[in-house]
């Protein structure tokens, strides 16, 4: 599986990147909106890790948009996040993208969610 990874804490997207690869997956890594946009067009991702709030945008809405491309919407999407609001897991469930928060257990969280993701791919 191949997961794109945004998140503009530099630290916290390398710690996921890590991760990711030592749970047998591959990653790429952007830290901004443009950059998943040229990331997109020229590779094929599986999964899309995103965070929400970032300075070259919204990731929900930056996702939505996206989103207007049959190939993006046809990727898995979950937003590792700090909002913990309503608001903000009703949009990605509009989405049609996972939520997952940013807590104590967030990597034990996302490790089982690429797993069953994985699993669910493999299926296909």
């Amino acid at each position: 599986m191949k997961c794109l990874i945004v998140d503009d804490d530099v630290d916290f997207a390398q710690l996921l990147a890590t991760s990711v690869q030592a749970w047998g997956h591959d990653s790429i890594v952007c830290h901004n909106w443009l950059s998943v946009m040229v990331k997109l067009k020229n590779n094929e991702v599986d999964l899309i890790i995103a965070d929400v709030e970032t300075p070259t945008g919204n990731g929900l809405s930056v996702i939505e948009y996206l989103s207007t491309d049959p190939m993006v919407m046809g990727i898995k999407k979950v937003f590792v996040t700090g909002l913990n609001d309503d608001a903000t897991k009703q949009r990605c469930v509009k989405l049609r993208s996972d939520y997952i928060h940013k807590s104590s257990t967030v990597m034990s969280d996302l490790k089982q969610y690429i797993a069953d993701q994985s699993e669910s791919l493999q299926a296909v």
